[in-house]
């Protein structure tokens, strides 16, 4: 059982003949446009009216980023859209080429898609129990007091100390300034793991949101241990850290997907107490197996996803007709600072897509869809 997003560590030589980024026969990747409206209309939340139906399109994908040629990877994105449409995007890569070693990365792309440099701003700390990656960010705005200091952002990310993908654990960092390359570590694991960390994965893929706009929490995350693979959620306070308070862990409801649910984000819509999920597919059968085909979008009634009892509507994946590659996984729903989106029935999502070519991390590479209702006239 792995639901890591990298199944083994090394270091790898260049190989000149390896195709960094190879999609789709273009057969197939011509059907991305065809495809991409083919939404179920017995999932639409609105009629189309008299003589139409509503369907639900994607658009056409987005490259946003990627470290091409060099072998390094970008993935799982966390991204804030400011009320002027840039975004701030933070992302796991690795900072030496050729060596699959997680930083959080941070990068700010204009509303007219110009994009700054990326750099790394959260990195391992030695001797700690992050010292060998530190990635999976998702980043809100709030009001959090750390030794004597106030933060108006908090960064939830993954850190582990091995390379086996075992063990993992979520801790928080922080910070006054979305650009800050200097983010300040809670010191230790905010969830730590307490299960057989040299047979289980842990926990971590953390997503948070904001419930009051200061340090009242909902972070939901994954979980891999004796009891198997899901997501949970849990209730928190981190008004004051020298004060957490964390409420019951409830397991968030699968039920709409035919496959254990993990690597999720999360963003509410309060105007329609609705919340919508960007959730990573079933794995593949071959190589690579331990990244996920299409990303699920859904969404369903807050009220039931805080209980854990809701039902998931789902909309189109985000597959390799989408997208034209094989690999589909790793995604981030854009919201704003505090976890939110304006209309659940237009979600925007990052995610990353990956080639099949052996190793397929060096592909991993960050891409965007917007997707949207639309009428269309019935013609039967």
């Amino acid at each position: 059982m792995v639901i890591s997003h990298l199944e083994s560590r090394f270091e790898y030589r260049k190989n000149t003949d390896y195709e960094l980024m190879k999609p789709l026969p273009s057969l197939l990747a011509a059907t991305i446009l065809l495809s991409a409206c083919s939404g179920n209309i017995d999932n639409s939340p609105e009629s189309g009216g008299q003589g139409y139906k509503s369907v639900f399109c994607w658009s056409e994908p987005v490259d946003i980023f990627g470290f091409q040629p060099q072998l390094r990877y970008a993935y799982c994105p966390s991204v804030i859209e400011m009320e002027d449409g840039s975004c701030h995007i933070f992302f796991c890569g690795n900072p030496d080429e050729g060596k699959m070693i997680d930083n959080v990365f941070h990068l700010f792309m204009s509303r007219n898609g110009v994009k700054s440099e990326p750099v790394s701003v959260l990195a391992p700390s030695p001797d700690s129990w992050d010292s060998f990656h530190c990635c999976d960010p998702n980043v809100i705005e709030g009001i959090f007091k750390m030794e004597g200091c106030t933060y108006k952002y908090a960064m939830f990310y993954l850190g582990s100390d091995r390379g086996d993908t075992n063990g993992n654990e979520i801790g928080v960092a922080f910070s006054n300034d979305l650009n800050s390359q200097t983010w300040v570590k809670y010191p230790g694991p905010l969830l730590p793991f307490s299960g057989d960390d040299n047979k289980y994965w842990g926990i971590g893929q953390p997503s948070a949101i904001s419930l009051d706009r200061q340090g009242q929490i909902l972070l939901s995350y994954s979980c891999g241990d004796e009891k198997g693979t899901r997501v949970e959620m849990c209730e928190m306070n981190l008004s004051d850290l020298s004060d957490i308070k964390i409420g019951k862990a409830v397991r968030v409801s699968s039920s709409g997907f035919n496959h254990l649910i993990h690597n999720c984000d999360f963003a509410m819509d309060a105007v329609h107490d609705k919340i919508v999920g960007a959730i990573s597919g079933d794995w593949a059968d071959v190589y690579p197996s331990f990244i996920e085909t299409f990303v699920g979008v859904a969404y369903m009634d807050y009220t039931s996803f805080q209980k854990g009892n809701g039902r998931w509507t789902r909309l189109p994946d985000i597959n390799s007709g989408i997208s034209g590659f094989y690999r589909n996984h790793n995604p981030g729903l854009i919201r704003d600072s505090y976890g939110y989106l304006k209309d659940y029935r237009k979600p925007s999502v990052f995610y990353t897509i990956a080639t099949t070519g052996s190793p397929c991390e060096w592909s991993y590479r960050i891409c965007r869809v917007d997707g949207k209702f639309i009428k269309q006239e019935i013609t039967e």
